[in-house]
């Protein structure tokens, strides 16, 4: 049985606890920025956001641009070419012989989140092994809409707020939960990477045309004029992922990588038909980290585990972006005393099972290898433990994302109580980690749950008897505040 709702009342978790108005809600309600909860509508053409939270001139990560510069994502982890550079061929070789060993005797033997059904699930989530027809990213798009001059007209013309309200309406009804909006000025090219984590690695170049074009060799971005990246945010199944280390896990990651490679083609086109372009890469995590943009953009604050953390939906989230030449206005960061909460929290490093998350209360400079851009000061994934890890377990795991305290189908109104204190001070962050554990949120999904060690997920199997609502997500998320 699902976890990851309460019906707890506020007046009854306070009474329990002990805290009585003068305790949680006058140490919120004391902070300068607290808002009336109809009275906060953020500016320019960013969504009305809940009261707690607030946008903020900079990223509540420090980071240095200075320090950053083009990365080659063919160094990361999971590209293919990652573990070669870092790992020795002896020891990469005995992970894959586990993951393919698991793989084949978990499947035999019928182990919770690893049976036949399982596995049809997350292959038919992601399309099968490399079906390029179901999840393919392409730079330009299809390409077959009508430009505007074939329809007799001119360009969409627009101020720069009513495009992006108008982007906004389009990507939710093509499928997305959230955009964000970052100029590509002369820093944030730098978060563009050099080459791609999966090939073809053609490379990403900056030239001076009007129009982004690809060749054999690269795929081009315009430098005439200004451009935009547009950060699109997408849910992924709660129910999916509470099943977690499973099958039925990472069928729930790519399910949302499936959709969003519709709602990138169905945009582009969009785009195309209005008169501007949506350059989108060749796959998921292609232009650049999804965590960088995502945070610089508003979606979310950074958090312990390198991803990014959103106020609505938590991290059952993926994430894709695109560069386009429609006229846009850029969607600031936000506060909402995520990242302040993450230094008390460390839940998802508990929660890890390759100990890859570190535990340490404040965050570091310091990068633990070349798969990492430096420039931040974060909790580093040692991603070499966490990889390994992964294809261990035949796939993926999403035991951090799962264990997190935001993770939650978020209907009883105690969590909102909570995000607001959580907003507004951080004095109960250790506290309110501690009844997330007592009320039994994640708790199943710690180092207990180890498939590597005989211990799998008993609960994998209530997946198939449980009512799942369409693509396994609540779609009305975050619309009470718009």
């Amino acid at each position: 049985m699902s976890r990851f709702h309460s019906s707890l009342s506020r007046r009854d978790f306070m009474k329990a606890l002990g805290i009585t108005g003068a305790g949680i809600g006058t140490a919120a309600a004391a902070s300068t920025t607290f808002k009336d909860i109809d009275g906060m509508i953020t500016s320019g053409a960013a969504p009305k956001k809940p009261w707690w939270v607030k946008e903020a001139d900079k990223a509540t990560v420090e980071f240095d641009w200075s320090q950053i510069e083009r990365f080659d994502a063919r160094k990361v982890m999971n590209s293919p070419m990652g573990p070669p550079q870092w790992v020795s061929t002896e020891e990469w070789a005995n992970v894959e012989k586990v993951a393919a060993d698991n793989q084949a005797n978990w499947i035999k033997e019928g182990k919770p989140g690893y049976t036949l059904r399982d596995h049809a699930l997350y292959r038919g989530a992601m399309g099968g092994e490399g079906s390029p027809g179901v999840t393919s990213y392409t730079w330009l798009g299809p390409q077959k809409s009508p430009t505007p001059e074939k329809l007799g007209t001119t360009a969409w013309q627009g101020t720069p707020e009513e495009n992006t309200a108008m982007l906004r309406s389009a990507l939710r009804f093509f499928g997305a939960a959230d955009i964000g909006v970052v100029e590509l000025d002369e820093n944030v090219k730098k978060l563009v990477y050099t080459y791609p984590r999966v090939a073809p690695y053609k490379r990403y170049e900056f030239e001076a045309v009007d129009k982004g074009y690809e060749d054999d060799e690269k795929w081009v971005i315009p430098s005439t004029k200004k451009l935009y990246v547009v950060s699109i945010v997408s849910q992924s199944s709660i129910d999916g992922y509470t099943t977690t280390p499973s099958w039925i896990q990472r069928a729930a990651s790519d399910n949302t990588v499936r959709l969003n490679s519709g709602i990138l083609a169905a945009t582009q086109e969009f785009l195309r038909t209005l008169g501007y372009q949506g350059l989108a890469g060749h796959e998921r995590n292609a232009i650049g980290p999804a965590p960088a943009f995502a945070t610089l953009a508003g979606l979310g604050e950074l958090c312990r585990n390198t991803q990014v953390l959103t106020p609505d939906y938590g991290l059952m989230v993926r994430s894709v972006r695109l560069i386009t030449d429609l006229p846009l206005a850029p969607t600031k960061p936000i506060d909402a005393g995520i990242w302040r909460f993450c230094h008390d929290c460390a839940k998802c490093a508990e929660a890890c099972v390759s100990q890859a998350i570190p535990h340490e209360k404040e965050p570091s400079w310091e990068i633990p290898g070349g798969w990492n851009n430096p420039g931040k000061k974060v909790w580093y994934v040692n991603a070499v433990k966490c990889q390994s890890t992964r294809n261990m377990l035949t796939r993926d795991c999403g035991l951090c994302m799962t264990a997190c305290v935001y993770t939650k189908k978020d209907y009883a109104g105690i969590h909102k109580v909570v995000k607001g204190t959580i907003s507004s001070t951080g004095v109960f962050n250790s506290f309110f980690k501690n009844m997330d554990d007592f009320f039994g949120y994640g708790t199943e999904f710690g180092p207990n749950y180890n498939p590597l060690l005989g211990n799998f997920n008993e609960n994998a199997d209530d997946f198939w008897t449980s009512p799942i609502p369409q693509f396994g997500v609540n779609s009305m998320i975050g619309l009470q505040n718009r």
